[in-house]
């Protein structure tokens, strides 16, 4: 199945990876040539003439995927061109150029290759003229009052060569493509992530955009990666194989300023929601990447999926300097949640795992703090690596910007155990023989019956468990509350009173 909440204005960026030069700039193409091409390009979408539009377009343009836009017929022939702002994403040239019409106009933008030929184009906005008034015979001919109706268009999308940038038109209908927000000191070079292991904590934000491949025999709550063996000083791993493993297809460093925009772009066709995933201990860049895609992948999630990436080093030895880097990572996902407000989200929801809850928790307390806070409808916390007593202090102060949390626990998770002797104190993840975690406004699940960590010590029980990533998905998508699912009852059953959930 697609994954419609797949834009191609999100490939904007994704295109970084086309070969330099493939894109000039339009402030050196001659403008009367642009405004001319503009000029017969909408005229040639809006009269169906192909030829006029073959003559303006460049390589790669796929004409197919261009949409005919009715309402261009009401709007009736081109008569003038103006062409507005020209920036640069991801050594492309947008432009945005408002296009007068015999009865109206219509606002586009375009991505602009070889000067003046068009490699992209979107109907933004347009406003008919109507409700024409005769006017005396000595006054112009053109109506004195008129109404405008506001057009928008249905597919806000920057269509693009499926040939060049295959994740633009998403051809691929097994690609899913999200932005990420880190404070790893990473440099992204042709869609490989290389992290300066001298000084791996950046202390600020970077931004970029990911797509990854989901291969054809994907089992809900796995990553198949290629198999690979250490042995002595000898490492072997077998070839990607996209068919069959997680691959990246492209990865992608941005501006803020850019990410930004393409947030607002993706965020108007999402009903302005987002979900935020924070991995947890033990999780390198590119596993936090392919965690990310799987569960968006398989939650079939619509709106804006954001990765937030914090410095975990991504071995269990450095279990202390992951700590370390928890701790410094508050401010900057704090941070994140602001700016995804800003950039017009209105509705966040956030899984955090392990010991990615020593980052969350914190954070959301901090911005409760504030005048005007952001808030989160649903915060899923799965298997937390807190401390108890220091998560039964916290959460209640995050929840004043929570609407509803939910915490998946169990008795058998290893590398929660661990974490407890390193500490020398119980973890707010484990279940205890007196039970979970129990705290007002929060619904605490047992997950025990379904089994220890399925992966190791990345302890992934919620994202690699099917019945798990069902109950997120009735959770996070249809807005459901407790029970959803059949396996999941209270605990201890009636007539005792009910005080928390439990996986049968």
């Amino acid at each position: 199945m697609k994954i419609s909440h797949v834009i191609a204005s999100l490939s904007l960026l994704l295109l970084a990876a086309l070969p330099s030069g493939t894109l000039q700039a339009a402030t050196s193409a001659d403008q009367t040539a642009l405004a001319q091409n503009i000029s017969s390009f909408v005229e040639g979408i809006r009269t169906s003439d192909l030829a006029k539009v073959k003559s303006t377009t460049a390589q790669g343009y796929r004409p197919d995927r261009q949409p005919k836009y009715e309402i261009l017929s009401q709007l009736g022939q081109v008569t003038n061109v103006q062409i507005g702002d020209e920036r640069y994403i991801a050594k492309q040239t947008i432009v945005e150029a408002t296009v007068q019409h015999a009865d109206g106009t219509s606002t586009w933008s375009f991505s602009i290759r070889d000067g003046s030929k068009i490699l992209a184009a979107e109907l933004t906005d347009a406003d008919v003229y109507g409700s024409k008034i005769l006017a005396p015979a000595t006054t112009s001919t053109r109506p004195s009052t008129r109404y405008h109706r506001r057009y928008s268009s249905a597919r806000r999308t920057v269509v693009q060569s499926c040939e060049t940038a295959p994740g633009s038109c998403n051809r691929d209908a097994r690609l899913v493509e999200f932005f990420f927000a880190t404070d790893r000191n990473i440099k992204i070079t042709n869609n490989v992530s290389t992290l300066d292991t001298e000084a791996p904590r950046l202390g600020i934000l970077s931004y970029g955009v990911a797509a990854i491949r989901i291969p054809e025999d994907h089992e809900p709550g796995q990553i198949e990666l290629p198999s690979e063996w250490h042995f002595l000083s000898f490492d072997y791993k077998s070839a990607t194989d996209e068919t069959k493993h997680f691959s990246i297809k492209r990865l992608a460093a941005t501006s803020y300023d850019d990410w930004k925009e393409l947030v607002k772009r993706q965020a108007d066709q999402s009903q302005n929601r987002a979900l935020v995933f924070v991995h947890g201990f033990n999780t390198g860049f590119e596993d936090a990447l392919y965690r990310n895609a799987q569960i968006v992948w398989d939650l079939q999630y619509q709106g804006v999926s954001v990765l937030f990436s914090w410095s975990s080093k991504g071995k269990v030895r450095d279990y202390n300097y992951d700590q370390d880097s928890a701790d410094i990572a508050q401010a900057e996902f704090a941070e994140l949640l602001t700016k995804l407000r800003d950039s017009g989200i209105a509705h966040i929801d956030v899984i955090v795992h392990s010991m990615g809850n020593r980052v969350v928790l914190p954070a959301l307390d901090q911005l409760a703090q504030r005048s005007s806070p952001v808030r989160v409808q649903q915060l899923v916390m799965a298997a937390p690596d807190v401390a108890r007593d220091k998560f039964m202090i916290q959460f209640p102060l995050a929840k004043k910007i929570v609407d509803g949390a939910t915490l998946y626990a169990s008795s058998v998770d290893k590398a929660l155990k661990a974490s407890a002797e390193l500490n020398d104190f119980p973890r707010a993840g484990m279940v205890f023989a007196n039970g979970p975690v129990l705290l007002p406004n929060l619904d605490t699940i047992d997950v025990t019956a379904i089994g220890d960590e399925i992966l190791g010590l990345n302890h992934t029980v919620f994202a690699t468990n099917r019945a798990v990533m069902d109950d997120l998905k009735l959770l996070l998508i249809k807005g459901m509350k407790l029970p959803r699912l059949s396996q999941v009852r209270q605990f201890p059953e009636p007539p005792l009173a009910a005080a928390y959930w439990k996986y049968q």
